[in-house]
């Protein structure tokens, strides 16, 4: 909601400041003019109006950890203010300032240039924390361009507040590229407990969901729509409340909602899991449609606070490898249907999911799995049975994310045209979860009805779930022949040079 300086100016801007430093660089402002006023006393006194605002009659309790939005102060500083207003003034040392990269696309964290010594606004220049950006410069996690700090205003648009809140405190900036998965947001957060102690406030800066033809994302409409924005922002902010970092990214990815700084709040969302006694709470939700009448274009932005105290960093402890339960597997069906409802209806299907099943009640040990999708009715008579089946084969992550993926893949199963949202309620799921792979020296050793095969032969390789040959009346030759022609080869290529790998699953059927 305002008009970004080009990197290429913002480097220029950089190098002039080194020279009239003689080596020691600010970052100059980059936005300072269009996203928040560029001259000083105006600047002053519309922060010191919104958080006093903010503030009210009745004494908060001070928050350790804040998100707030990233827009132009006309829309989002307001609700910024909000959570500002829940920094405790006075006893602030440290800010560690997280933001989106809008420039630079990338994995990890990036830091500034080590040249940089300080962020300048208009009130000033804000100092960089040198000893602990030092510190996480020798962490693999943290190598991503210093250039993303050169135009970035994620960053930047947060600091008159902090200057106003925590004047004094030094800051560690810290740029998440967009590419950094929910490993990587975790990793970072390891790093980022180092450096929490009781002087030490963390800001995750993001706008939530940007909906319009200008954004490419305009998935909802009607008379509901100001509504439907601000309970999509608060049920999404509340994966972000909970501290739970693998349900708020899941929310976002599988519905494809615009969230641009899904990563920061991830990376918060994780340190916080992991080294805060504490709890969370949305302060508010709202939208720039709702100042500027336009909901065909409109951002949400959502203040959120975390009150509590920093404790050292808490492993979460492996899960226990072993077969699910009923429970288990039920809930895993439960996440099938809300992954699908959440990819192709954009709701919050799977966000409810994670809300009712918090870690300690998710199955979290390694596992693949399959989602299978079935017709039912006129249309199971008419077209067959199957709708759709795909699936994660190899154990490379927690059984809920396999789920997770092989429901997100099912929508696209490129043997069916393509799932759509009208037919999710004429269909039933299956949930397989799989043992781990083993070869097997024969085909002879597959069992039919018990064993999953996977056929791999001259870099072609295809896979049956155990069901299936029961399923079809098929005895192992019928099987591999079927199999064989899966994986593209002739229907007799199973015979001669074919590699055979086996499983056993947990079946796990909807009941509807």
């Amino acid at each position: 909601m305002g008009v970004r300086l080009l990197g290429a100016a913002a480097g220029a801007m950089v190098a002039i400041a080194a020279a009239a430093t003689g080596g020691a660089t600010v970052r100059p402002p980059a936005v300072a003019g269009s996203f928040y006023p560029a001259d000083r006393a105006e600047l002053r006194a519309t922060v010191d109006g919104m958080l006093e605002a903010a503030r009210g009659d009745r004494p908060a309790p001070p928050a350790r950890a804040i998100v707030v939005p990233h827009a132009g102060y006309v829309f989002s500083g307001p609700t910024a203010a909000a959570a500002f207003a829940r920094l405790p003034a006075g006893s602030v040392r440290r800010v560690i300032l997280l933001g989106p990269s809008h420039h630079a696309g990338f994995s990890g964290a990036a830091l500034p240039a080590p040249e940089v010594t300080a962020f300048a606004t208009p009130l000033g220049e804000v100092p960089v924390d040198d000893r602990a950006v030092a510190n996480l410069r020798g962490n693999r996690l943290f190598e991503g361009p210093a250039r993303a700090h050169d135009p970035e205003h994620a960053l930047e648009v947060e600091l008159p507040f902090l200057q106003v809140v925590a004047p004094g405190a030094v800051l560690v900036p810290v740029v998440v590229g967009s590419s950094t998965d929910l490993d990587g947001c975790v990793g970072i957060a390891r790093a980022l407990a180092e450096l929490v102690d009781d002087g030490t406030v963390v800001v995750a800066s993001s706008d939530f969901t940007h909906h319009g033809a200008r954004y490419g994302w305009s998935p909802y409409d009607g008379p509901g729509l100001p509504e439907t924005l601000l309970a999509v922002g608060r049920r999404t902010a509340e994966r972000a409340v909970a501290m739970d970092p693998r349900g708020f990214l899941t929310q976002i990815e599988v519905s494809g909602d615009t969230v641009c700084g899904a990563r920061p709040v991830a990376v918060l969302a994780a340190l916080l899991e992991g080294a805060l006694d504490g709890r969370g709470a949305v302060l508010e939700v709202t939208t720039s449609g709702h100042l500027s009448g336009r909901f065909d274009l409109s951002v949400t932005y959502a203040a959120i606070a975390f009150e509590g105290s920093w404790t050292g960093w808490r492993a979460r402890p492996s899960p226990p490898d072993r077969e699910l339960t009923a429970t288990e597997g039920s809930s895993l069906v439960a996440l099938a249907r809300a992954t699908l409802g959440s990819r192709l209806r954009h709701d919050t299907s799977v966000a409810s999911w994670f809300a009712g099943h918090p870690p300690a009640d998710r199955p979290l040990a390694p596992a693949g799995a399959f989602v299978t999708v079935n017709n039912t009715g006129l249309a199971a008579r008419t077209e067959g049975k199957l709708r759709a089946c795909m699936g994660v084969v190899e154990a490379t992550g927690p059984v809920v994310d396999a789920v997770v993926q092989a429901a997100v893949w099912a929508t696209r199963d490129p043997r069916f045209p393509p799932l759509a949202a009208d037919e999710l309620d004429a269909v039933t799921l299956e949930v397989s979860v799989l043992s781990p792979m083993r070869p097997v020296g024969s085909y002879r050793e597959i069992e039919v009805g018990r064993h999953g095969v996977v056929l791999s032969k001259d870099g072609r390789r295809a896979v049956f779930l155990p069901q299936v040959a029961t399923e079809q009346g098929w005895d192992r030759e019928t099987m591999l022949e079927h199999l064989s022609v899966k994986a593209g080869l002739p229907r007799d290529a199973w015979r001669d040079g074919a590699a055979f790998e086996v499983f056993t699953a947990q079946v796990f059927e909807e009941h509807r």
